[in-house]
C-alpha cells in the first residue's frame, strides 16, 4: 500500500484495528450527503481528549496522520495509559470533500503504483505548483494550472456510482460556477461546495460575498473563486446556514466537556509546521473573556509539543474561523499545521531519503513521527494544567 490513503482505504484501515484497543461508536452526525462523520475512543480514563483530522479534505495529510497514529495504538507501538486517558477521535471530519479528492487522486495514481512511482507523482505536484506560484507573483495570472492539469480529467463523471447524489450535485455545480479544469484536486469543502472553517457566523467572507465581491485564492491556486460554492473558501450555503458538520462538531465538543473532564485537543490541518495555540488578538474574543492565565496555559502546552516537532508557536488570533471557536471555548485547544511544504494534498506526502537540507527531504516520516511523539509526549502536560486549575 502506498503511502496515499483513499476513502475507501482509510475506512478499511479504521475497520480493521484491533477492537479490543479502539472501539467505533455512533457517528457524531451525519452529512447533507448522508455520510456518517465516524468517531472513534481509545482508553476509558477520566482524562478525555479530542483529537480530529480532514476539515479540510485536501490538507489530506491531517487524516492519514490521525488514522496512521490509531493505527500504531492499535498495534501497541505507541503507548497511553487506557486507565488514566480517553482518546476521542474523529479522523475524517468531511468525508464528503475526502471522497471528492481521494477520487481526483485515483484519477490518476491507481493504488497498486509502487512507492518508487508515487514519489514522482508527489514530487512533479509539488515543483509544477511552485511554478505556478511563482507565475502567479510575476505575472499575476489565472490561467489553468501546471498541477490542476495533472488531474485535467479528474470530473465528477468519476465518483463511483455508489456516490451518486454526491456526483449529480457535484456535476451541476461545475456547470453552474464555470469550475476551473482539474480543480477536484484542490477541493477542500464539504460536498456541497462549503469551507467549514469560514462556515461560522463571524467569518471574514460573508460581508465581501454578500456584498457581491469576487475574491481569488492565492498563488497556484489563483484561478479559483472563494466566493462561489467550489473547491475553497466559501462561508456558506446560503447565509448564515451553519452545515450539519459543524454543528454536529461543536455539539460533541460540548458533550465532551459538559461530562468529562476534557483536558483539551488536537485539530490537524496542513501545511506550515505551526502549532497555533489561543492567544492575542486585535479585536475582542467574542466567545470568551480571554484571561491572561487562560493565554499562558494554552501557551505552555503548544510550546511542549512545538519543542518535539521543532514547529513554530503562534497565538494570533483573527476570530474568524470553526477552528477559533473551538480554542476559544474549549481550552486546551491547538490547531497543528502539518508539514511545512506547500502544495496540498500531496507534497506531505514526499519521502525521499536525500542528504543535504532540501525542504522534501522525508517530510511524510517525519509528520508521522514527530507529532506522534508530539502528543504522546503533551498528554501529561494538558492533564497537569488541568488538574492545577480544579
Amino acid at each position: 500500500m502506498g503511502k496515499i490513503l483513499d476513502y475507501d482505504e482509510m475506512n478499511d484501515i479504521l475497520d480493521s484495528l484491533n477492537k479490543n484497543v479502539i472501539k467505533k461508536e455512533k457517528p457524531i452526525g451525519y452529512t447533507y450527503f448522508g455520510y456518517p462523520i465516524n468517531h472513534y475512543v481509545y482508553g476509558h480514563g477520566q482524562y478525555h481528549v479530542i483529537i480530529t483530522g480532514g476539515t479540510h479534505s485536501a490538507e489530506l495529510i491531517s487524516n492519514v496522520f490521525v488514522i496512521r497514529f490509531m493505527e500504531k495504538l492499535s498495534k501497541r507501538e505507541a503507548e497511553i495509559d487506557e486507565n488514566l486517558y480517553t482518546i476521542h477521535f474523529i479522523p475524517i471530519v468531511n468525508p464528503e470533500g475526502t471522497i471528492i479528492v481521494t477520487s481526483a487522486i485515483r484519477s490518476l495514481i491507481p493504488r497498486d503504483i509502487s512507492l518508487e512511482e508515487e514519489q514522482t507523482y508527489f514530487l512533479t505536484y509539488y515543483r509544477n505548483s511552485y511554478i505556478e506560484g511563482d507565475y502567479a507573483n510575476k505575472y499575476g495570472d489565472r490561467d489553468l494550472k501546471l498541477q490542476q492539469m495533472m488531474f485535467k480529467h479528474a470530473t465528477p463523471l468519476i465518483l463511483d456510482d455508489k456516490h451518486k447524489e454526491l456526483k449529480k450535485y457535484l456535476i451541476e455545480l461545475f456547470q453552474k460556477n464555470d469550475l476551473p479544469i482539474g480543480c477536484m484536486i484542490n477541493w477542500s469543502s464539504n460536498g456541497r461546495g462549503v469551507d467549514l472553517n469560514s462556515n461560522i457566523e463571524s467569518s471574514s467572507f460573508i460581508e465581501r460575498v454578500s456584498n457581491g465581491e469576487e475574491i481569488y485564492a492565492n498563488l497556484h491556486l489563483n484561478n479559483i473563486r472563494r466566493d462561489k460554492l467550489g473547491p475553497l473558501g466559501c462561508p456558506y450555503f446560503k447565509k448564515g446556514e451553519i452545515e450539519k458538520e459543524n454543528i454536529a462538531l461543536l455539539d460533541f465538543y460540548k458533550e465532551i466537556k459538559n461530562k468529562y473532564k476534557y483536558i483539551g485537543s488536537f485539530i490537524y490541518h496542513s501545511c506550515g509546521n505551526i502549532v497555533y495555540y489561543l492567544g492575542e488578538a486585535e479585536k475582542k474574543n467574542p466567545w470568551i473573556n480571554l484571561t491572561d492565565e487562560i493565554k499562558e496555559k494554552d501557551h505552555g502546552v503548544a510550546r511542549i509539543y512545538s519543542d518535539v516537532t521543532d514547529y513554530k508557536t503562534d497565538g494570533f488570533e483573527i476570530y474568524t474561523t470553526m477552528d477559533s471557536k473551538l480554542k476559544s471555548l474549549f481550552p486546551v485547544t491547538l490547531l497543528i499545521e502539518l508539514g511545512g511544504v506547500r502544495a496540498t494534498p500531496l507534497s506531505q506526502f514526499m519521502d525521499f531519503d536525500i542528504g543535504g537540507s532540501s525542504d522534501f527531504k522525508n517530510v511524510y516520516s517525519r509528520i508521522i513521527d514527530d507529532n506522534t511523539k508530539a502528543i504522546l509526549v503533551t498528554l501529561p502536560v494538558m492533564r497537569e494544567k488541568y488538574e492545577n486549575d480544579i
